[in-house]
């Protein structure tokens, strides 16, 4: 029943432009839909299959079985898809948009590169430098690199390559080995947490944001005694 009412929402809703969206294997992608919604019936389907992921949590809980990879989340004169851990199966047509209202269709490929090998540990301590490095697909060699933190639901703008010193933050982008790199000085503990790195892709009804690197920054603290011992039993031995 649920699949003959989506279908039927479509119907009324009426043509749609296509929007193509570029993702990365074992990577994840934003996607945000652009219009204002009237009530909470954003969706966002995989046409194949006409199966949906609703803004309503209710609804979500009885619909598409994406594993806990998709997610939506409402936000003003837009809302936002969070596809996570993609794999080359998920490329395909999707629609997001307001039941009977609006929708856009996203053409999703799903590329695979050298660069893109899943999440990653970084370990840092506290009061100490820590460096993370992210290594980029080719054909982004010339555009902004971005680095995002994970606040819950959202995702917060913590530094970029046009602006690349911010406080104890600073970012550099090797173009020939195709690595940026961010350096956070003074590592504190609520530096650690999930951070992104990723560019961003904009439109008028659809803008995406492809995250290749997922790194898990985790912060420590460096064991002092530990390494004044091991200090003093080199000298003794030199």
């Amino acid at each position: 029943m649920k699949i003959l009412l989506i279908f039927t929402f479509f119907l009324i809703s009426g043509p749609a432009a296509c929007f193509d969206v570029i993702g990365y294997s074992r990577g994840s992608i934003i996607i945000y839909c652009y219009n204002k919604l009237s009530g909470n019936n954003g969706y966002f389907c995989k046409e194949s299959t006409n199966q949906c992921v609703f803004l309503e949590s209710a609804q979500r809980q009885n619909s598409w079985d994406h594993k806990g990879r998709v997610s939506l989340v409402d936000g003003s004169g837009y809302f936002r898809v969070f596809y996570r851990d993609l794999s080359l199966e998920d490329a395909g047509s999707y629609r997001c948009g307001e039941a009977g209202v609006w929708n856009h269709t996203v053409n999703l490929r799903v590329k695979t590169d050298p660069c893109c090998l899943g999440p990653k540990t970084v370990i840092g301590y506290l009061g100490e430098n820590v460096t993370i490095n992210c290594s980029y697909p080719e054909e982004f060699q010339t555009n902004t690199k971005t680095f995002y933190k994970q606040n819950g639901p959202y995702l917060s703008r913590v530094i970029s390559t046009t602006d690349p010193q911010k406080g104890r933050f600073s970012i550099s982008d090797n173009r020939r080995s195709r690595v940026v790199s961010v350096r956070i000085s003074d590592v504190r503990e609520d530096d650690g947490g999930v951070y992104y790195c990723g560019e961003w892709i904009g439109g008028n009804e659809v803008s995406y944001l492809p995250l290749y690197t997922e790194i898990d920054l985790q912060v420590s603290v460096t064991d002092l005694a530990f390494l004044s011992d091991y200090s003093l039993a080199l000298s003794l031995y030199s």
